[in-house]
């Protein structure tokens, strides 16, 4: 054992057979009825951890197989280890003795359902296995592979199309996606974690054309497979040349027989998906607009669809649920179809992807003059401030009470848009504690898998607030920089402390990020504190590798902070030239450094965050 630098002495046990002794005793619930009685009872769905002492022996248990391991890590994190990013550098396991585990009585139920993370970006395989490695540790329980194969994110970073400067190209056909998004299963399930697929592409897939990826298409539908798409403007093509991006005619009965044909044979072909998204197209103002189709609002057709895939789940005993979402072309609510009462199959997303991350979304300040649905069709303008779309999950639930949690963005390009640690790690812990209020029981973030740059505060807030909406933001915060820095977490305290100040929005845009909100005097003090702590932070003497290793990525967060001031004061005085020499050499910068941080920042991810 690590901390202890003991050998440990495993043994078999079985129900019964406890013993007194000075013992750990790890496992399923039901190994220990008779000592429990009505505490951590069984749940699949929802992780309760249990560690308590009987007879000189600790007991830990939880309410399914992941709980059980969940309870394990938690244990030692009250013994004082870390894992404040993935790997072997971000694991903290200080020596003890280990003695005070048979003092510990830990009795904890997570207070969402969902707490989970979803592909996008452009990870590798060790990055994706390392942070369901992470998950498990910080309690999260759920992944989310998009697409029947992830390939469009994986050639994101094998192609290296990016920055030929780093790493070696790999080809990433279709088989060898598969064999990778085995891989990933493997370890979700290893953990039990629950594994969810899919989203987009069905539209695509139902007519014979790929939906692995926002591609274009390679061949013109033929003439009966043209008949099956949505007639937008009068015309049935693919919308913007992009078979995922499409809509279908759905009171066409082939098109919508071929949409709900495609989801149950893929989910009675795939039972280790424990929740299938069912989604649309990835676009806008595509709905069908033929005579038929406009008989029914985009909602109501989405949950007609919805409606009959459950009912064939159900016919054919299949246990996969099923989500969909409240997205696009779906803020509205329904108006007309109403779901089926085998309402515990489905599973609400509220995607707010347009909304404004200057503010919590609960924030009452934060509105704008959009509306919150009744938009005319395929004339939908999404709001982009959060009063809107708090209105929009109030409709919503008058349509669908049941499950459903937040499918959020903030650490995909609006966190490298911002770029503020501090700040989003708040953010963060502030929405997720006002998710009950809005009756959503957690959330999948769909991000960037390598969101630990320049430490992993964010994900960290995340994490401990998913699992416990009561959790003060100052624990988290201090717990993270005392692992990463040790002596000098107070120096970075301040540093983030300031930072966060610095980069608060602005008053002539205060609904986007500072650095694109075009106020050149707050950008250009930004970059003079960046420009000022960089040389004290030279001057920091790190305790060991662990620690010099989170210096460097804070002096190249903080770097790449005084470029960007630079190259958004430059654009916003209107020199633009200046400006995009300025931001190619940030870009430069980022990936002859990416062997430095490609473990913690997708430089792909960022890249395209700071085109204008």
């Amino acid at each position: 054992m690590r901390m202890t630098g003991n050998t440990v002495k495993l043994s078999e046990f079985g129900p019964g057979s406890l013993r007194e002794s000075e013992g750990i005793v790890v496992g399923e619930r039901g190994l220990f009825s008779d000592l429990l009685g009505d505490e951590c009872p069984h749940n699949d769905l929802d992780d309760e951890i249990l560690v308590t002492q009987r007879d000189g022996n600790c007991l830990v248990t939880g309410s399914n197989p992941r709980s059980v391991l969940f309870a394990a890590y938690d244990l030692l994190e009250k013994l004082g280890a870390r894992w404040v990013a993935p790997g072997y550098m971000g694991e903290v396991l200080p020596e003890s003795d280990c003695s005070a585990v048979f003092e510990q009585e830990i009795s904890e139920k997570a207070s969402y359902r969902h707490r989970g993370v979803c592909i996008e970006g452009a990870p590798s395989l060790e990055h994706a296995l390392g942070v369901i490695d992470w998950m498990a540790k910080r309690k999260m329980n759920t992944f989310f592979l998009q697409f029947k194969t992830s390939i469009y994110f994986w050639r994101n970073y094998y192609l290296r199309e990016y920055n030929e400067s780093y790493g070696i190209r790999q080809e990433i056909d279709e088989k060898r996606s598969l064999e990778m998004d085995e891989e990933v299963i493997r370890a979700a399930k290893l953990r039990g974690l629950l594994f969810h697929r899919v989203g987009h592409g069905w539209t695509a897939e139902s007519i014979g054309f790929p939906g692995l990826g926002w591609w274009q298409a390679d061949r013109e539908p033929d003439e009966e497979t043209r008949k099956l798409l949505a007639e937008v403007g009068g015309k049935r093509q693919f919308f913007g040349n992009v078979p995922i991006n499409t809509e279908l005619c759905y009171s066409n009965p082939k098109a919508f027989d071929a949409l709900v044909s495609e989801v149950v044979d893929y989910a009675r072909a795939h039972p280790e998906v424990d929740c299938l998204h069912l989604w649309l197209s990835d676009a806008a103002n595509n709905f069908c607009e033929c005579d038929s189709c406009s008989k029914l609002t985009p909602s109501d057709w989405y949950v007609r669809i919805v409606r009959t895939v459950a009912a064939e789940m159900k016919k054919q005993r299949l246990a996969t649920r099923i989500v969909f979402l409240c997205y696009t072309n779906t803020l509205s609510p329904p108006q007309a179809e109403g779901f089926s009462r085998d309402k515990d199959r489905l599973i609400y997303m509220f995607a707010p992807i347009s909304r404004c991350y200057s503010h919590a979304l609960l924030d009452p300040s934060c509105f704008g003059r959009g509306q919150a649905g009744g938009w005319p069709r395929n004339m939908v303008q999404a709001p982009r401030t959060n009063a809107e779309f708090v209105k929009i999950r109030g409709s919503w639930l008058k349509a669908f009470a049941g499950d459903g949690f937040a499918f959020e963005y903030y650490l995909w390009q609006p966190y490298l848009r911002h770029l503020n640690p501090l700040g989003f790690a708040r953010l963060i812990n502030t929405d997720v504690k006002g998710l009950a209020s809005v009756a959503l029981n957690g959330m999948i973030s769909c991000q960037a898998l390598r969101a630990f740059y320049p430490i992993g505060l964010p994900m960290a807030s995340m994490a401990e607030t998913l699992w416990d909406a009561s959790v003060d933001l100052g624990r988290i915060v201090d717990e993270t920089l005392r692992a990463c820095f040790e002596a000098n977490h107070e120096f970075v305290r301040k540093y983030l402390e300031e930072v966060d100040w610095l980069l608060r929005p602005s008053e002539r845009n205060p609904h986007v990020p500072l650095l694109q909100s075009g106020d050149a005097e707050r950008i250009l003090e930004l970059g003079r504190y960046a420009s000022a702590a960089g040389a004290r932070m030279q001057a920091l003497r790190p305790a060991d590798e662990r620690e010099k290793r989170y210096l460097s990525l804070l002096e190249h967060f903080n770097r790449i902070l005084e470029m960007r001031s630079k190259a958004s004061a430059l654009k916003a005085s209107g020199q633009e030239e200046e400006a995009a020499r300025s931001t190619a050499e940030c870009s430069q910068f980022l990936r002859e450094t990416e062997r430095l941080t490609h473990r913690y920042l997708d430089t792909w991810l960022m890249l395209r965050s700071m085109r204008p």
